[in-house]
């Protein structure tokens, strides 16, 4: 049957989650929010996978959708990035950081699933060079 609104998408629900645990590790920790910089390149990154999946949901075309996935999927990773880097720079802590990674993994697990199951409606390229047929 399909999902009919971008809430029932769990891409969208893991990005959100995602977003919110980070939301809340800068608001519960001073020393990221020092960092301004740091600070605010964690939190567009996290808000950016959130509004790219569902930017692309309200596209309704297969090839948009897939393409703001592929951004959402970059922004997880790089906000699983910038979490590890506010563990090198002694912002947080591992275990204060693992239930991010883990939601990052998931969001990451579920977009990806989610680009793969727009292949069958994306139109095939040929390869330079070769013709169709």
């Amino acid at each position: 049957m399909g999902v009919k609104t971008l809430e029932e998408l769990q891409a969208y629900q893991a990005a959100r989650a995602l977003k919110l645990e980070v939301y809340r590790l800068v608001e519960a920790n001073a020393r990221i929010n020092r960092d301004l910089r740091f600070r605010d390149q964690l939190m567009d990154a996290a808000a950016s996978a959130e509004m790219n999946v569902a930017e692309g949901f309200r596209r309704f075309s297969a090839g948009d959708f897939s393409r703001f996935l592929k951004i959402a999927r970059g922004s997880v990773e790089e906000t699983c990035r910038w979490i590890q880097d506010g563990v090198d720079r002694q912002h947080l802590t591992e275990a204060e950081v693992a239930t991010a990674l883990q939601l990052g993994d998931r969001a990451g697990r579920l977009i990806t699933g989610l680009i793969m199951s727009l292949k069958p409606f994306l139109p095939s390229s040929t390869a330079p060079g070769r013709k169709k047929g």
